[in-house]
Parts: structure tokens; C-alpha cells; sequence
């Protein structure tokens, strides 16, 4: 079998970009017979034993963003590249294609869909957010917006990611992208790392295509409860440290309610924000331990397992891997009750409260207190459900079972 993954990044960046790695290594590790293509847009690290192909230069992408930021036509730039990865995709010849982000300036969904289309290649699309049943955006609680269920139009969240500044083009993105996507239904089969997810899609227009769950994986060899000296190291070993974590700190992440979760919590209790970027190390009120993003996946590992709590705000979406990787490491998880996370966690590792209750998260997070070793075994027994192998395991037998088909 002859597998072709694509997606916005490849190696490195978390997320989709390592559960893209991941898939490859399960496929060729499945079978000596099996191939597999990682291409990707952008952002690669070239020590590992994927063999990739890039999307486009640096001049695709800044031609892309500026088509998405002047016409809201985002998904539509990138012709030549595009162009260039089907002609590889024709040599190729994949008996499957694996589709994860095809947003983020880097590929051609027109172009790309005609291909698939007329080569008749069965499709696997696995979302990791809402943006391909929507006119623009990729999430849309925030704005409490349900226009994706009927027709996209009046954007309100123009000005969010993919950002447009100046036209407002959500109609006739959906349309194209109900014409293109749902166009190849009876080739296409969408997995959602979250059931959450996939009830959404079942109202969407990608209704009519085949809809599995597959939850997102985590290396159990790698995110297991380790010793550190963290809490030595900044002084706070007499303190119950409570840890909030992103790849990305947004609104949309909850920065603003960790900030005040940190501001409000008992004076015997310590918040650690990481993942922030310097400018907004400068926003973070005195007496927060702020830290900027690493992606030293040791230090991280010592980090979640010396965290009493794991804090999550995020108010929009879709199977977070952080609840999965601190609950790997011991750690119990309060979080809004939003997208996946209910599937995540459980009594006894975790509470879920309703969004945007501030306080309802600091209770959460003193109910649990200091870490106990009874709390960190139901974490740990919670966390073995996702464990990597057997996770993409499910995405290999499926591939399998599409090809031979």
C-alpha cells in the first residue's frame, strides 16, 4: 500500500504535524510492503526518518496570505505549487491520501480536489478543527455562529484565522467548498479525533460521507510521570503548583481567564503558564510563573508530572493533547466543559465545569489540592485508553481496508 499524508507542517510544531509523523511510522511499521509521503507547507525538521515532499517556497506562502488577507480567499493562492504536487502525487501513485490541515497558505483545495476527484483516490480527511464545513472560520462557538448548518455568509469572524481585512468571501467559499468536498462523498471518509467533532460534521453538508472517530494518541514511553526539580529550581516546593499549557496562548485558549485564575487562587497555591510568547510574557500579572515555549519534550514531561493540577480554558476546541499528556504524567485535569474534553477526562482525574466559569476552575483546582498517589493511578489508567500505537493502528487498517477496496 502506497500512502500519501498532507498537511500545513510536518516534524516538528505539535498537533497535527506530529500526528501526521505518527500515522507515517505506524503504516511503514505495519507492513515492509507499505509507503508512505509526508507533504507538507511548511516548518520541517529534516533529522527525522520521514521521507517528505515540500509544498512551495517562502514566496508561495507570502502570496497566499496576501490573497487570504485582501479577498478572504484563503485555500485559493498557491496555483503553481499546487500544480507541482499533483504532477508528484500522478508519479506517486498513492493507493490513499490522508489529508489533515489543508489550510494555512501553503496548498490549493480547488486545484487539489479536482485531482482527487478525477483520479478517483479514496480520501481520508482527518479534521482537527471545523474550517472545512465552514465559509471562513476554523471554530465558531465564540461568536456563537451556526450560518456553517445552512449557508455561510456575512462572516462575523472576518477579522479571525484565516483573517481577511478586507472583502468577505464566506459565501462563495462554502459553495465551492460544498461543491468540491462533498462532491467526492462516495470517495470520502472524515475521521475526528473527538466525537464532538463528528456530531458536528453530521449537520455539516459533509453529512453524506463516511464519519469515524478516532481519538489522537500519545507516546506512553515518553509522557510518563518523571522526576525533576522544578518546583526546587523557582522555589516553590512548598507550594501546590497548578500548570496551564498551549502551543498558543489566544482568547481562544482562555488566556485572559488563566491569568485571573493565577490572580485569585490561595496564597499556599502556585500557577505556571508555558507555551507564551515573549511580548506576552510582559502581560502576565506579578506573582505568575511565566514561561516561554519549549520544545525540549523532557523539560515539558518533568513539568506536567511535578504539577499538583493541570488547568485547561480553552473555549474552543477539538481533542486537546495537553489533557491527554498531563494525565499521561500524573497529573489530574480541571477544564471547561468544551469540544473533546469530556472525552477526556473523567471522576476522579478530572472535572469538567461550564465555560467561562472563572471561579467554578479555581474550585476545581482546590478540590484536588496536592497531588495524591491515588488521583495520579486513575490518571494514569485514564491516559493507557490513548495510548499512540493503538490509536493509529485504528487509521492503518483502515487505510488497508480502503485500498483493497
Amino acid at each position: 500500500m502506497k500512502l500519501v499524508l498532507i498537511n500545513a507542517e510536518s516534524g516538528k510544531g505539535g498537533g497535527p504535524a506530529t500526528i501526521c509523523d505518527d500515522i507515517y511510522n505506524s503504516c511503514c511499521g505495519a507492513d515492509e510492503a507499505n509507503e508512505a509521503l509526508v507533504c507538507y507547507g511548511r516548518q520541517c525538521n529534516e533529522n527525522t526518518a520521514v521521507t517528505r515532499y515540500k509544498i512551495g517556497g517562502k514566496l508561495n506562502l507570502i502570496g497566499h496570505l496576501a490573497v487570504t488577507r485582501l479577498f478572504d480567499a484563503h485555500g485559493l493562492g498557491s496555483t503553481i505549487a499546487t500544480k507541482k504536487l499533483v504532477k508528484k502525487l500522478e508519479e506517486y501513485k498513492p493507493d490513499v491520501v490522508n489529508l489533515h490541515n489543508i489550510h494555512g497558505y501553503y496548498i490549493n483545495y480547488k486545484i487539489l480536489f479536482n485531482y482527487l476527484k478525477k483520479a478517483g483516490i479514496p480520501v481520508v480527511w482527518t479534521l482537527h478543527d471545523c474550517w472545512p464545513f465552514t465559509g471562513h472560520c476554523a471554530y465558531f462557538d465564540l461568536a456563537g455562529c451556526e450560518k456553517w448548518k445552512t449557508h455561510c455568509e456575512d462572516c462575523p469572524q472576518k477579522s479571525a484565522y484565516p483573517k481577511s481585512s478586507l472583502w468577505d468571501r464566506s459565501k462563495q467559499n462554502y459553495d465551492l467548498k460544498k461543491k468540491l468536498f462533498a462532491g467526492i462523498s462516495d470517495k470520502l471518509t472524515i475521521v475526528t479525533p473527538s466525537a464532538w467533532l463528528g456530531e458536528l460534521v453530521k449537520e455539516s453538508f459533509l453529512k453524506e460521507c463516511r464519519i469515524e472517530v478516532i481519538n489522537n494518541g500519545i507516546d506512553l514511553n515518553i509522557f510518563k510521570p518523571s522526576k525533576g526539580s522544578y518546583k526546587k529550581t523557582h522555589g516553590i516546593e512548598g507550594k501546590i503548583m497548578v500548570l496551564a499549557l498551549a502551543s498558543e496562548w489566544t482568547v481562544r485558549k482562555g488566556f485572559e481567564d488563566i491569568k485571573y485564575i493565577g490572580q485569585n487562587l490561595p496564597e499556599n497555591y502556585q500557577l505556571v503558564i508555558v507555551g507564551l510568547q515573549e511580548e506576552q510574557v510582559k502581560e502576565v500579572p506579578e506573582g505568575i510563573i511565566a514561561i516561554t515555549r519549549t520544545d525540549n519534550v523532557q523539560q515539558l514531561v518533568e513539568i506536567y508530572s511535578e504539577a499538583d493540577v493541570f488547568v485547561n480554558a480553552s473555549v474552543e476546541d477539538n481533542f486537546p493533547t495537553v489533557i491527554l499528556e498531563a494525565l499521561a504524567c500524573g497529573t489530574p485535569v480541571v477544564t471547561y466543559d468544551t469540544g473533546g474534553c469530556r472525552e477526556e477526562v473523567d471522576e476522579g482525574c478530572g472535572v469538567l465545569v461550564e465555560k467561562y466559569k472563572k471561579q467554578q476552575l479555581i474550585d476545581g483546582i482546590i478540590k484536588f489540592g496536592a497531588k495524591t498517589e491515588l488521583v495520579s493511578e486513575k490518571c494514569l489508567a485514564k491516559a493507557k485508553n490513548f495510548e499512540k500505537h493503538a490509536m493509529y493502528k485504528k487509521y492503518v487498517e483502515l487505510f488497508e481496508q480502503l485500498s483493497k477496496n
